[in-house]
Formats: C-alpha cells, structure tokens, sequence
C-alpha cells in the first residue's frame, strides 16, 4: 500500500509541477513549487518536463542575446565595434559576448586594441579563392 501511495504522490507532484512550468516557464516556476514538491519529481520527467519549456516572462538566455548579435553582425559587416558594444546589442554580460568572439573569429576579426571587425565568412572565402 505504501508503494502505490507513493505512486500517488509522484503523480500529483508531476501534475502540479508540468501545470507551474506552463504557467510560469522558466526559471521562475520554482519559486511557485515547493521544494518538497520538486523533489517528488523524478530527474528525467523534469528534465523533459523543462526541455520545452517557454522562458519566463522578462527573462532572456544568454543564448537569445547571442542569437540578437549574429543577426546584428549579418546586417553590419565592416562595422568596427568593442566587447562593451556588443554586449549592450545583445543585452548580455561582457563575458558571454567574449566567449562569443573567441568562438567566432570568422565572424570577429580583432583589429587595433579592443576593437573588433565585423565579417561575412561566406564573402571571406569567396574572396580568397
């Protein structure tokens, strides 16, 4: 009997968890579940329960704002631009849009100081051949 009042309980924390998560997306739906609750949750179920879950609202990812200065760059080749430039494009810190420059040197092209090159690679290696 305490297995399947166990059972019970899983099920009613998925239920009210996967009802939060769609009422308020993420991150913000654990403030509005108890933690005992949470723990009720197997990992996978929550795992899957979290992959397509909206972003809260007035929330944005790290990877939106990359998302924001690629399509930036797309539009603004051969503008000289600075890490702090950048980071205000994409409404991220300072250390996502380095790491994003990194990652990107097709893209980012450093020239004088902390100054960097937009580029189209495509256009680049036309021009190379």
């Amino acid at each position: 009997m305490n297995t399947q009042l166990e059972t019970t309980q899983t099920e009613e924390a998925v239920r009210l968890v996967s009802e939060v998560i769609a009422e308020f997306g993420k991150p913000v739906w654990v403030a509005n579940v108890p933690k005992a609750v949470r723990d009720r949750v197997p990992t996978e179920t929550l795992r899957e329960l979290l992959a397509n879950a909206r972003p809260s609202e007035g929330w944005r990812t790290a990877r939106d704002g990359v998302s924001d200065i690629s399509a930036w760059a797309k539009e603004n080749v051969f503008e000289i631009v600075t890490i702090k430039q950048l980071a205000e494009i994409g409404e991220v810190s300072e250390a996502t849009v380095r790491k994003l420059v990194t990652d990107r040197p097709d893209i980012f092209k450093k020239i004088e100081g902390r100054k960097y090159e937009i580029r189209d690679p495509q256009e680049d290696r036309k021009a190379d051949k």
